[in-house]
Parts: C-alpha cells; sequence; structure tokens
C-alpha cells in the first residue's frame, strides 16, 4: 500500500479504493478497471463473471452455519463523473486520481474523487477478501456507465443474480437508508399556431417578469411548496389582461427539467394610448401578488421594463388565452404521498418550462412518481387537459422506478442492526430521482432492496469529499448486517 492512505481504517477499504483510484474509469471507458476487478477475483480464488459490457458479479461462498440463509447481492458501478478545475492539467483516459487526505475528509487534487461510486467496490472486494466475516452467500455486483446511461443496469443479464437480497451503497448520507426511487418521464406540449405579421407603429412592448424565487430540485424539493415561476405569472398577466388588449410577443419561462422555475417572462404589446395607464396598473397588481407571496418566497421580485426593439409579429389573442388557462389548469407539485410514509412524495409533476421552439409556443413537465400506475394516471390527467386545448403533445424520456415494498425484511434488519450499533436511529426514505435499484429491479423483480452509503459530499465535483470517519462506521454497519441476515 503506498504511503497516501497508509494511516487509513479500515486498511483494506481504502488500500481497494486507492487501487481503483489508479485506473481512468469514466462512463464508457471501464474496460481497465473491469479487468482489474476480475483479476482480483481470481486472486482470491473466487468465481468472476464479466459479462459483454463489462459487469462484473463476483461470487464468494457462506460462511459455516449461513449456508441456507439467502443470497446477499452488494452493488456498486466502477464508473465515475470527471469533473476538473479549469487550471487542472489532469488527463481523465490516462492519469489515475490524484488524492489527498484533508483533515477529516478524503478528496481529489482539482478534481472528482470517485468516491461515487468507488467507495461501494472498495466495500465489496474488502469484504469478499475478508475470512473472519460471517455471512450469507455473497454476489458483488458492480455496474458500467451509471452515471450516464445506467447502461450496465438497464442491459444486466437475467440469469447471473441468485440473490435475495440486494444492498446497493450508493448514497451518500449516512443515518438514511433509501428503499425506493421514483421513475419519471416528459411531456412536451406544442401549439401548433405561428406568429401572424402585426402593425407596430402604434404600440410600445413591456417585458413583465418574475424572478428571484428559490426554485429547486424538482425532485428533492418538489415537496417545500416553493412558487413555480411559471404559475405565477400566468396568473399574474391573466390579471392585468382583464384591463387591457395586450398583444402576446415572446414567453419564457424555467430553463432544466428538473429544476422548479424561478424566474418567467412575457413580452407584451399595448397601444401607445394606453401605455403610461398600463405600466402603473401593472405595478399595482406586482404589488399586490407581492403581498400574496412574500411570506412564501421573501425574496420574489416582479419587474416591467419598456422594451426598445419592436416586433413585428404576435401570437393571436385566442392563443393567448389558451396559453394562461393551460398554464393555469395544469398541475405542478405534488400529486400523491405514500401511504405507509405519509411525509414522503410518492408522485409530483413540475410545470418546468414554457418557451418558443421554432415559432411555436412549448410547455414541458416532469413526472415522477415512484409507483408506475400512479405516474400513468398523472400522465392521462395532464393529457386530458392538453386535449382541452386542442395542443399535440409527446411523452418521453422514462426511466424506470424502484417501487416502495410495504415488506422488507432486509429494510427492517437495516433499521434495526443500526439502531442496535450505534444507538441512533435510521431513517427510512424513498427519494424522488432514480437509482440503479430501480433498473436492476426490472430484471430481478422480487429482489428486497435498500440503498445506503456514508457520508460523500458536493459529488459530481471537484470539490467532492469523503468523511472518512464515516467510511470506517458504515464498513463497521455492513459488516454487522451481513451478520445479521442470517
Amino acid at each position: 500500500m503506498s504511503n497516501k492512505l497508509v494511516n487509513l481504517k479500515p486498511e483494506r477499504v481504502f488500500y481497494y479504493f486507492e487501487e481503483l483510484s489508479k485506473i481512468p474509469r469514466e462512463s464508457a471507458n471501464e474496460k481497465a478497471v473491469s479487468n482489474f476487478l476480475v483479476d482480483t477475483a481470481k486472486k482470491l480464488g473466487l468465481e468472476v463473471y464479466q459479462d459483454k459490457i463489462n459487469n462484473i458479479v463476483i461470487k464468494k461462498p457462506a460462511t459455516k452455519g449461513y449456508e441456507d440463509s439467502d443470497g446477499i447481492i452488494l452493488q456498486g458501478h466502477m464508473d465515475m463523473v470527471c469533473e476538473k478545475e479549469l487550471d487542472s492539467n489532469h488527463n481523465f483516459k490516462t492519469d489515475g486520481i490524484d488524492l489527498i487526505v484533508d483533515g477529516k475528509f478524503l478528496r481529489a487534487n482539482k478534481t472528482t474523487l470517485g468516491a461515487d461510486n468507488g467507495i461501494a467496490v472498495a466495500m465489496g472486494l474488502a469484504i469478499l477478501e475478508d475470512e473472519n466475516i460471517e455471512h450469507p452467500e455473497i454476489e458483488l455486483l458492480v455496474t458500467v456507465e451509471e452515471e450516464t446511461t445506467m447502461r450496465g443496469a438497464l442491459e444486466l443479464e437475467e440469469n447471473i443474480l441468485t440473490g435475495k437480497m440486494l444492498i446497493n451503497i450508493d448514497s451518500e448520507e449516512e443515518a438514511w437508508v433509501t428503499v425506493g426511487s421514483a421513475g419519471g418521464r416528459e411531456i412536451d406540449i406544442t401549439f401548433n399556431e405561428e406568429k401572424e405579421k402585426f402593425e407596430n407603429a402604434n404600440s410600445d412592448f413591456y417585458r413583465l417578469e418574475v424572478k428571484n424565487l428559490c426554485g429547486g430540485h424538482s425532485g428533492a424539493e418538489i415537496h417545500k411548496n416553493r412558487l413555480n415561476a411559471n404559475k405565477v405569472m400566468s396568473e399574474v398577466i391573466s390579471e392585468i389582461k382583464k384591463n387591457f388588449d395586450m398583444k402576446l410577443c415572446d414567453i419564457k419561462g424555467g430553463s432544466k427539467d428538473n429544476a422548479i422555475p424561478r424566474e418567467c417572462y412575457f413580452d407584451i404589446a399595448i397601444d401607445k394610448s394606453s401605455s403610461q395607464n398600463f405600466m402603473n396598473k401593472s405595478k399595482e397588481i406586482f404589488e399586490n401578488f407581492k403581498s400574496k407571496y412574500i411570506e412564501q418566497d421573501p425574496n420574489i421580485t416582479f419587474e416591467i421594463s419598456k422594451l426598445e426593439n419592436k416586433y413585428s409579429e404576435i401570437y393571436s389573442n385566442d392563443l393567448f388565452e389558451k396559453v394562461l388557462r393551460i398554464l393555469n389548469d395544469l398541475p405542478t407539485g405534488v400529486n400523491t404521498w405514500l401511504k405507509e410514509y405519509p411525509d414522503i412524495v410518492e408522485s409530483s409533476d413540475n410545470l418546468a418550462i414554457i418557451k418558443v421552439i421554432d415559432n411555436k409556443i412549448t410547455v414541458i413537465l416532469s413526472l415522477r412518481s415512484s409507483e408506475p400506475s400512479v405516474l400513468d394516471n398523472l400522465e392521462e390527467k395532464i393529457i386530458t387537459i392538453v386535449k382541452k386545448y386542442n395542443a399535440s403533445y409527446e411523452v418521453s424520456g422514462g426511466y424506470p422506478e424502484w417501487r416502495f415494498k410495504p415488506i422488507s425484511r432486509l429494510r427492517d434488519t437495516a433499521v434495526k442492526t443500526y439502531q442496535d450499533l450505534f444507538n441512533e436511529k435510521m431513517q427510512v426514505t424513498v427519494i424522488h430521482a432514480g437509482l440503479e435499484c430501480g433498473a436492476i429491479s426490472m430484471h430481478y423483480p422480487n429482489l428486497d432492496m435498500i440503498s445506503i452509503g456514508p457520508n460523500i459530499y458536493d459529488v459530481h465535483t471537484p470539490k467532492e469529499r469523503m468523511e472518512i470517519a464515516s467510511v470506517e462506521k458504515y464498513y463497521k454497519y455492513l459488516v454487522e448486517l451481513l451478520k445479521k441476515l442470517k
């Protein structure tokens, strides 16, 4: 072992982590690390299988007394996100990761660390080589391309695993056990009417916008009742439109399908004779809405600004009305909560983006659910609204859910073991994002699964760091959990 991690505990976990860190392993460049896992398994005298896309399964027989216990699959992925600082000369195709012990953390030199998910592989290898651990039969499953396409999990062969329980070690917060994750899809709604010519000589043009909203991740923070800029602005414009003959010139709100939109604007044409009154009335309505929403989001800001550029085309008033009404009618936020855990979101949608594409107004919604039938119902609900406005739509971007199971021996044992070992309560959660467990469950639907992991911060960035003490704690926990699964 090199000197860099020699004093870190557990020694063999950090030994394997350092060995992995020497091997370039960006997504889709995993052949070398896959071969390393094959070689390691052979050195340990264990059965190993490398499939055609370089997924790895290493098998270790049950220890004495555990021969009749259900087999356990330990699972992680071998690839890593490769990000670096602008002034770094690191070459991810040829260079290993330069590890740095920084106080209580392990980090890398101006690059991502690869703890996501090298720590799962390192823990798995350390367990496979240790002859003093009591455990049922173990299969270490290490997949490829998790960070980009989930190809390894999605294309997993259906006859290579025999275990009945799977422990995914790809979570990043100790004291939490994940027992489900959302599947999702996207709905793109398009109004097919294009702009029409417009005599603009007698018009003034204004941009009305809301901005500085809190926003957030449309999975992890959808339950926090944060304002949606597209919703807010459609409500505001509808109120102003009651008083004026406004023409819609342009519209834009939100930027990413997985982010709650923080800002939205409407570009409007108004007759010059109404211009001053329009400005005054709009500001008055802005103040009313600010008072309405300021407790929910203290940073909410409304602005009206006169545009120097004059539009020569506008959307019809009929389309303008349709857009405002559909934005009002479309749901956004939490749709249903899990019955078993009523504080955990089961399904949601995010009215994520409204923008002009090829001269046509397009609305994009992101849907999530840990229960496929609920996701189907939510999609049907939205499509019913879309049809009312004669808009076209396309459903795309599906990824599989990991369904919560009300009965789980593995979950119950994991929670009790954590409590007994550390005298701390382990929180159970279903995350509103995607994990490999969902893809694996497509091939092995009866697996009892959990996801756990030590504290890792700022993953997918050059600031990624892993808490050393948390690794020791979680390895101890994993060893004890295997012992309890007799």
